[in-house]
């Protein structure tokens, strides 16, 4: 009876993983395209901190100190190259893009035409789950990565004169990804995902013409810009081509 069960367990893992390596065969090279819907907040993790002594800013807009929130959903695209040695693993180089939509509504007025995008690369690591049998074209995978994350936001201030307003972000991004794609060719398979980066600050600056550059590693009794954490979400459809 036991060796009976033992014979029977030893058989589905070696269908299992000769399933997978005959659906995956040759499969060494993927490149993945993920265009898709998202939101990395909807405020500045760029903010005014009142310094201890010396001038305070000739105008401090609703953006900066973190009373505004403008910023909405919009496009983001990712994308991936990396090698698949194993059926159930594949490692590689990521980068992405995004763009904020903007509810002028949650701004408050001297400020006009504000805009954010970011933009990251890194590397990641992915694991697949092999499938046997009538499931053999459907591949569910998670995967995550650690990437450098840069953030641009850019305004229009009409008061004390108009200038244009930079506030830059800069992280380190942990992206967590789920999906589940299905093979509709040998080299190409397509399904949804869903992605939740965690972004860790390391720095941040506001630039006008006036105050000129701001930063947050400046010494702390003339100290006006702070940094913080954010996160960043992230669906829509992935596209990956196997070589």
């Amino acid at each position: 009876m036991r060796s009976g069960r033992l014979l029977a367990f030893a058989t589905a893992v070696t269908a299992v993983v000769l399933g997978a390596s005959q659906a995956h065969a040759g499969s060494d090279v993927e490149v993945v395209l993920r265009p898709g819907y998202g939101s990395a907040g909807d405020k500045s993790p760029v903010l005014y901190h009142q310094p201890p002594t010396g001038n305070p800013p000739t105008a401090v807009g609703s953006i900066w100190d973190g009373t505004a929130t403008p910023y909405r959903a919009g496009f983001v695209f990712d994308g991936a190259v990396g090698y698949r040695p194993l059926s159930f693993i594949s490692f590689g180089v990521t980068g992405g893009w995004r763009k904020s939509a903007v509810s002028s509504s949650a701004i408050s007025f001297p400020i006009s035409d504000a805009s954010r995008t970011g933009w990251q690369v890194g590397v990641y690591a992915k694991g697949y789950v092999p499938l046997i049998g009538a499931w053999t074209r459907i591949d569910p995978w998670a995967s995550i990565g650690a990437t450098y994350v840069y953030d641009k936001q850019t305004y229009r201030q009409t008061l004390p004169l108009p200038m244009t307003v930079s506030l830059t972000h800069q992280g380190v991004g942990i992206p967590l990804s789920f999906g589940v794609d299905y093979r509709v060719l040998s080299i190409l398979a397509i399904g949804p995902f869903f992605q939740y980066e965690i972004v860790t600050a390391m720095g941040g600056c506001m630039d006008n013409p006036v105050d000129h550059r701001q930063c947050n590693d400046a010494d702390s009794s003339i100290r006006m810009t702070a940094v913080k954490n954010y996160n960043v979400w992230s669906l829509g459809l992935s596209l990956r081509l196997t070589m």
